[in-house]
Parts: structure tokens; C-alpha cells; sequence
């Protein structure tokens, strides 16, 4: 790509030269404020600093809100620009994908016959234009100031021919689409190279150096450690200090830097490099919570209950660095190596301890006794060492892979907000580039449906299948539903993790609940035995959605609802397990072994995995082989 033939001076400072052809206006003259409501069955919209303007999703909201009043929302209709008046500045703005409904405190610009929201959308976000709306807010404070839709009015914008905006926005928009995947496929290999890491760390910390050493009983169920062994609760090995260091200010407080909960979760290793919290804390409070090099931080409450009991080692200490809310500092004794414990509190045996423990509805948190009484491998100090410096030899490659991988990451990103800025601001030209793709006739895409109403309908028809089966149930259903789309290839959104009845997803669960009711198919009713599924008035009406969606795949459908139509709940799980773990395996080499997918299962998965007997996995592997259920190796792996 080159620059344009020829220049002019723009007139705008932060705008420069612009090709000879395009035009310098003020966006009055390419948008007109659109305020319209009385629309409250439209869905909602959000203006998003990463991903613009997107349907949000009400059913998996961390923190449910009531959106009451909605006729006074404002409409956005599809290719409106909408923007948040306060986050202007910091590129809250987008293009709406549908008609919706955005917060009476944004504003929404319609575009004019020869404006396209596409191109403009991507200007707005560049960081130099993100400067001079700075300059255009208002406000008391910075941080506070407001892009209303006067200033905004005013505001110059550089203006390619109309036919030049469209291929402009399609350069860029095909560009996203590549880079979107090219981080999704790197985001997957550091999933698998952290798997590989988490395999090294599970299996030295609980069996040693010697893969053939003698095994016992630990104590714990899904935990067998070398004879020579001993076992320990952790608050034989370790002191427990839990913090309660906020960052507002009271009085009587000194100035300190504060390690907070985001510090510990994002990083295996406190160093003084990070950017710490600058906040205060009294005198007493830096004496208790202060940190000291080769303490080991946990998270000690969350929103998420896997986010749990994280750890990182502290390599980093000074007079005022301390300790933050919602994190337990656990301090080493003398027979306890600080790294050694840092990896045992990253293994799977240890965390579902954690897990188990944690209580809450909203969020989810640990009691100091919950913490103390979690049991740990312990072998003698040298062994620990020799440990570490194991783990750290085996999976140097692997952290280096990573660390090569998310600088890709990185890149990607830093060439394509290069990119973008200087192709909206003509300081590239990509005609050429986009000659082919303007030659053929422009169609209007037809909408996709929503994908959570898209997962409810192929859930729905399982529902329909199966409701009056005496063992069909929430937790059989979440299998059904894992089963049939790896079998008919088709992808719902869900993410599937290696909980204790897993795969599973929790939250997609409960989405599909929400759908299931809305639509008034079905309802989960809790009862003694579990939840039953209820029809509702328009039970059935949902064919006619999945026969459009998913009718090429209906007969691999129905293979998989015959198969386990009376199955238990057991044997779908083991089922569906063995096809996640031996999926997962096909990722990596062509040929895998019954042993490999039983190892995978029993050590890589949920311990409580352990608890079925290691016969009943290898007869159902037989099982599956029989009926044909052998994957294909081509599904995101598990995490």
C-alpha cells in the first residue's frame, strides 16, 4: 500500500495533509441527532471501548440490573453512530448492528445519504481524533467531562467520496475479521501450552521426581503422593495474615503502595515493576499487612468462584508496600519453600480444595479456617527444591512460547490501530487493495440470529425430546447438549470446563434457562430428585426456528438423542468426558491410546473424575468406539 498521488493541506492541525480529493467537514453537516423513544421492545444496546456498540447480553450479566423506564431510552437504529458522552475521549462509540435501545445519557447520530457510520466509526476511534474530542468536552474535572451533541456538531472530520468510505470500511473490516482470528488460534495455543505447564506442575508436586516411585493414600480422596511423603494442613506449613487494607483514605494514614487483588490474579511473580495502587493505611496496618520477599498472596474472595485462592510469589519488598483488601498472605515456615508452595497452590488437587470451600451467592469467599485447613503434598525441603528447579527447567520453553505468543498478540494489535489511523486519515491508499472487492455487487447480509437464542433453540429440541424421560435432568441435559453439538459440528458459544460434573458450562446453563422461559417453551423446575423440565403455552413452537437453523444436521441429532435417550446421568458424564478429554488429544497428534484418554481423564481433569472406578472409563471407551462416537480432533479444547 502507498500514499495517495497528491495532497492538500487539511487546515486542521491534528489532521494534516489529506489526499487532494476528500474533503475537510464539520460532522453537522454529516450526521443529525436522532432522539426517539417510546421503543421499550427493543433490545438493549452497550457502547463498548473495545468492541463499539453490541446487543447486550441481560441473561449473563455478572450483576443483574433492572432496566426500568425503558421508553425513555433512547432508539438507535441499525447503522446509527452512538456514543457515550463521558467515554467520547476514551473510543466509546460504534456503529448500532440492529435497531436497540441506548442509555438516555449517550447520543445517537444518524448518519445522511452519503455518510457511512462504518468509516466514521473507525476515525472516532483513532487516538488523535480521541484528543481533539477531548478538547471539545465539557466538565468540571477531566474525568468527568461531556461531548455533547453541540460540541460534537462542530467538530471537523475528514471525508472520503462516499464509494471511497464504503471500500475503506470494508478494507479494514475484512482486516479486523483476520485479526480477530489470528489472536483467537494464539489465544488457544497459550490455552494448551498453559495446559501442558499445568500437567508439569500436577504431576511433580504430587508425585516427585521419580515416576515410579511408591504411592499412598494422602488423605484426600483423589490424591496419592510417594510413601516417603507426609501430608499437611496448611496451617502447619504456613502463617496466615488476611489483609483488610482498602484503597480510600481515612484519617490519621500514611501514604503506601498497595498489591491489590488484580496485581496478585494477572501475575505468578510480584516485582517492583508493576504499577502499584498508590493509597494509604495506618501505621499498625503497614506493620501487619506489609510484604516481605517470599510471601505467598492468594485472592481470598471474587465474583467467580474459580478465581479463588490464585496465588503469587512476592519477589519485591519495601517500608510501604502492603497487602490489599480481599487477598491472605500466607508466610512461609521454616521447613516450607516459598516457591515450592506457590506451586502446589496452582495444582488441581489443591485448588478444588479451595473451590469446595468457598461460600457465597453473589460472591464467593474463603474463611480464614477454610484456608488453614486445606491439606498440602509435603515433602522434606531438599526434595522441594529439586522440585522447583524441575518445574522450572521443563517448562522454561513452554513460558517462552507463551511469552513469544502474547507479543504477537501484541503486535497484531499495535499494526492494525497504525493501520486504521492511517487509512481513515488518507496517509495510505487502499483502493487498489479493495478494487476487486468494490467490482462485485454489494448485498446486504442477511442478520444472523442472536447466538443465546440460537443455543435455546438447539437446546429446546432436546428439551422436547427427552422431558418426560424419568432420567433426563439438568445435569444429563448440560451432557445432551455438549454431545450434540460436537457431533453435529455446531458451535452454540458455550464454553465447556472440567468442573467436578463437567464439561460443563454454568453460565451457558443458565442463559438457556432464561430463554427456555422467555420464550415460554420450558421451565427448570426444581424438585427432590433434581429439576424437571415443564412444557409452558408455546412449547413446540420452537421447531420451526431449529428445522431454518440446524436442519442439515438433523440426523446426526437424532443418533445422538436415541443413543442416550435412557441412559443415567453417570454414563452420559463418563461419556461426555471421555469425548472432551480424548478431543482434546486429537488437537495435538493423530494417534491416541485408550491409555492416553484414561490418563487424560483421571489426571488432567476434575480429581472427583477419580472417584469412578478406572474399568468403567475403558468399557465406555469400548462403548463409544462401538457406536461410532469417536471425535475428530477439530473442537476448542476444554479449559
Amino acid at each position: 500500500m502507498k500514499p495517495y498521488p497528491e495532497y492538500r493541506d487539511s487546515g486542521v492541525a491534528w489532521l494534516g495533509p489529506v489526499p487532494a480529493h476528500w474533503e475537510v467537514r464539520r460532522n453537522g453537516r454529516l450526521f443529525a441527532q436522532r432522539v426517539e423513544t417510546g421503543f421499550a421492545e427493543l433490545p438493549i444496546l452497550e457502547v463498548s471501548l473495545k468492541t463499539g456498540v453490541r446487543v447486550r447480553d441481560m441473561d449473563n450479566l455478572k450483576r443483574k440490573q433492572v432496566m426500568s423506564d425503558r421508553d425513555k431510552y433512547k432508539r438507535a437504529a441499525e447503522g446509527d453512530i452512538a456514543y457515550n458522552m463521558m467515554r467520547m475521549w476514551q473510543g466509546a462509540v460504534g456503529v448500532a448492528p440492529v435497531d436497540g435501545l441506548v442509555s438516555p445519557a449517550y447520543v445517537v447520530a444518524r448518519p445522511f445519504e452519503d455518510t457511512d457510520s462504518r468509516y466514521f466509526s473507525y476515525l472516532f476511534r483513532t487516538s488523535a481524533y480521541m484528543a481533539e474530542v477531548d478538547g471539545y468536552s465539557r466538565g468540571i474535572v477531566k474525568d468527568r467531562n461531556r461531548l455533547y451533541w453541540e460540541d460534537f456538531k462542530r467538530m471537523p472530520s475528514c471525508v472520503p467520496p462516499p464509494d471511497e468510505q464504503r471500500r475503506i470500511a470494508d478494507h479494514l473490516d475484512a482486516h479486523g475479521r483476520f485479526v480477530q482470528r489470528f489472536i483467537r488460534n494464539r489465544r488457544r495455543l497459550i490455552e494448551v501450552l498453559n495446559e501442558q505447564k499445568q500437567a508439569i506442575i500436577d504431576r511433580l508436586v504430587t508425585r516427585g521426581l521419580d515416576p515410579s516411585v511408591r504411592l499412598k493414600p494422602s488423605g484426600i480422596a483423589w490424591l496419592e503422593i510417594p510413601a516417603e511423603w507426609e501430608v499437611n494442613r496448611l496451617r502447619n506449613v504456613a502463617e496466615l495474615v488476611v489483609s483488610n487494607v482498602d484503597k480510600h483514605t481515612h484519617d490519621g494514614e500514611i501514604p503506601v503502595r498497595l498489591c491489590n487483588y488484580v496485581d496478585v490474579y494477572k501475575n505468578r511473580r510480584i516485582t517492583g515493576d508493576l504499577p502499584f495502587m498508590a493509597a494509604t493505611a495506618s501505621p499498625d496496618e503497614v506493620r501487619r499487612f506489609r510484604l516481605h520477599r517470599g510471601d505467598v498472596v492468594v485472592t481470598k474472595d471474587s465474583e467467580i468462584w474459580t478465581d479463588i485462592a490464585v496465588p503469587a510469589l512476592v519477589d519485591y519488598e519495601a517500608e510501604d508496600f502492603v497487602c490489599g483488601y480481599h487477598l491472605a498472605i500466607l508466610r512461609p515456615f521454616e521447613r516450607m519453600r516459598s516457591a515450592y508452595l506457590l506451586h502446589v497452590l496452582q495444582a488441581k488437587s489443591v485448588v478444588v480444595q479451595f473451590h469446595v470451600e468457598a461460600q457465597g451467592v453473589t460472591r464467593f469467599g474463603l474463611s480464614h479456617s477454610a484456608i488453614k485447613n486445606v491439606i498440602v503434598p509435603y515433602p522434606t525441603p531438599a526434595e522441594q527444591d529439586a522440585i522447583v528447579a524441575a518445574i522450572e527447567e521443563q517448562t522454561r520453553d513452554i513460558d517462552c512460547a507463551i511469552r513469544r505468543t502474547l507479543r504477537e498478540i501484541e503486535l497484531i494489535r499495535e499494526y492494525r490501530t497504525r493501520l486504521i489511523s492511517e487509512v481513515v486519515t488518507g496517509k495510505i491508499d487502499v483502493r487498489e487493495a479493495t478494487e476487486a472487492a468494490a467490482a462485485e455487487p454489494r448485498m446486504k447480509p442477511k442478520r444472523a440470529a442472536n447466538i443465546h437464542f440460537r443455543r435455546a433453540v438447539f437446546a429446546a429440541e432436546i428439551v422436547h425430546r427427552l422431558h418426560g424421560e424419568p432420567t433426563f435432568g439438568h445435569v444429563k441435559f448440560e451432557k445432551l447438549i455438549f454431545l450434540c453439538e460436537k457431533r453435529c459440528g455446531v458451535d452454540t458459544g458455550s464454553t465447556y470446563n472440567r468442573h467436578a460434573a463437567g464439561p460443563y458450562d454454568s453460565r451457558a446453563l443458565r442463559s438457556i434457562d432464561s430463554q427456555l422461559r422467555k420464550q415460554q417453551w420450558f421451565e427448570a423446575q426444581k424438585g427432590d430428585n433434581g429439576y424437571r423440565y415443564v412444557p409452558l403455552d408455546k412449547v413446540g413452537s420452537h421447531r420451526e426456528y431449529f428445522n431454518r437453523y440446524f436442519g442439515n444436521v438433523v440426523t446426526r441429532f437424532d443418533e445422538v438423542i436415541d443413543t442416550f435417550r435412557t441412559l443415567n446421568t453417570q454414563r452420559c458424564e463418563i461419556v461426555a468426558t471421555l469425548y472432551a478429554a480424548w478431543d482434546d488429544l486429537l488437537t495435538q497428534h493423530a494417534n491416541v491410546t485408550d491409555d492416553e484418554v484414561v490418563r487424560q481423564v483421571l489426571h488432567n481433569w476434575h480429581p472427583t473424575k477419580q472417584s469412578i472406578d478406572e474399568t468403567r472409563w475403558r468399557r465406555a471407551l469400548g462403548w463409544m468406539k462401538a457406536k461410532g462416537l469417536v471425535p475428530e480432533g477439530r473442537t476448542r479444547p476444554c479449559p
